[in-house]
C-alpha cells in the first residue's frame, strides 16, 4: 500500500511539474492560459500531497489506519491512471486543451465548408477548354426549364450551335487551331445572351444555349445575333488563314415540356442549316424558316 500511495503521489507531482505547465489553449488569451496552467499545477500538487499524507499514516508515522481491500484497488487504479497519463503526455510532448467551439464558430465553419463544396461543384460543372457548362449541367438545366414550361406554360427555346468545317480546320492547321476556335467561341458566345441564359459545351464542336422565358420569335433574334457575332469572332482567330471555315450553324427549337424532343428538334434544325451550307440558322419543323447568312 505504501508503494502504491507514493507512486500515485510521484505521478501527480510529475504531472504538476511537467505536464500542466505545457497546457496549450488555442484561440484564447495568454492570461487565461496562465490561469488554467496555475490551476492545474495547484490541483495536481494537492492530489500528490493527499497521497503523501496517506503514505505517512500507512507506514505508521502517524495514527495507524488499517488498509481495506477497496482502498488497495482504488490506489492501484489511481497509480495506473496517473502514470498512463504521464506516458501519453510524454509521447505527445504537449497537452492540447481545446475549448469547445461556440455556436457561431460552428455555423461559420459549416458555411465555409458549404462554400468550398459549391466552388468545387462549380469547377466540376465547367468545361476546361471553353469555361462553359458541361453536358450533365446542360441536361439538368434543360430538364428544369422543360418542367417549368409544362407547369406554367412559360415559353423557352433551345439553340444548338456547331462550328462549320472544324474537321478540315484540324486537318489543315492542327488541333491547336481547332482548340483555339473552341476556346474563342466559349469566350464570345455569351455576348448576345442574358444572365439567365445557359450556354454549354455538349460535344466536341457542338454547343447548346438554353433560353428560358423566350418565345420562338425572340429566340430567332438571338440565333441571328449568335451567328453574326461568332462568325465575326471566329474569323479572327490566330493560326487560321483568313479565318476560312470559321463559321457556325445554329438549330433552334422550342422547349415545350419534353427535353429529349427539344434536343432532337434542335438537332434536326441544325442539320438543315448545315445542309444549306452553314453560316446560318434554322428553326425546327419549319423549312421556310431557314435564314440567309447575316451580312
Amino acid at each position: 500500500m505504501a508503494v502504491l500511495t507514493m507512486s500515485v503521489a510521484a505521478g501527480y507531482f510529475t504531472i504538476a511539474a511537467v505536464v500542466a505547465p505545457r497546457i496549450r489553449m488555442p484561440s484564447v488569451s495568454d492570461r487565461l492560459v496562465l490561469v488554467v496552467r496555475a490551476a492545474a499545477i495547484a490541483f495536481f500538487i494537492g492530489c500528490g500531497m493527499t497521497h503523501v499524507h496517506i503514505f505517512v499514516h500507512t507506514v505508521g508515522l502517524g495514527t495507524p489506519q488499517p488498509v481495506e481491500l477497496h482502498e488497495l484497488v482504488f490506489h492501484t487504479a489511481q497509480a495506473i491512471g496517473a502514470w498512463l497519463f504521464i506516458i501519453g503526455a510524454a509521447l505527445r510532448l504537449e497537452l492540447h486543451v481545446v475549448p469547445s467551439q461556440s455556436r457561431s464558430e460552428l455555423r461559420a465553419a459549416v458555411e465555409r465548408q458549404k462554400e468550398l463544396a459549391r466552388q468545387a461543384q462549380a469547377l466540376a460543372e465547367r468545361d476546361e477548354l471553353t469555361g462553359l457548362a458541361r453536358r450533365h449541367r446542360f441536361e439538368e438545366e434543360l430538364a428544369r426549364t422543360a418542367a417549368k414550361a409544362r407547369r406554367h406554360g412559360s415559353p423557352a427555346a433551345l439553340l444548338l450551335v456547331d462550328i462549320d468545317g472544324l474537321k478540315s480546320i484540324n486537318d489543315t492547321y492542327g488541333h491547336g487551331a481547332g482548340d483555339a476556335l473552341l476556346t474563342q467561341l466559349g469566350k464570345s458566345i455569351g455576348g448576345p445572351l442574358r444572365v439567365t441564359d445557359i450556354p454549354a459545351r455538349i460535344g466536341g464542336d457542338e454547343f447548346a444555349i438554353i433560353l428560358p422565358d423566350t418565345s420562338v420569335d425572340e429566340a430567332k433574334t438571338v440565333a441571328r445575333r449568335v451567328v453574326a457575332l461568332l462568325n465575326t469572332t471566329l474569323g479572327g482567330v490566330p493560326g487560321i488563314a483568313d479565318g476560312r471555315g470559321s463559321t457556325v450553324s445554329v438549330g433552334l427549337a422550342p422547349i415545350d415540356g419534353v427535353p429529349a424532343d427539344a434536343t432532337e428538334d434542335a438537332d434536326g434544325a441544325l442539320y438543315r442549316a448545315k445542309r444549306a451550307g452553314g453560316n446560318t440558322y434554322a428553326v425546327s419543323h419549319s423549312p421556310r424558316s431557314l435564314a440567309p447568312a447575316p451580312g
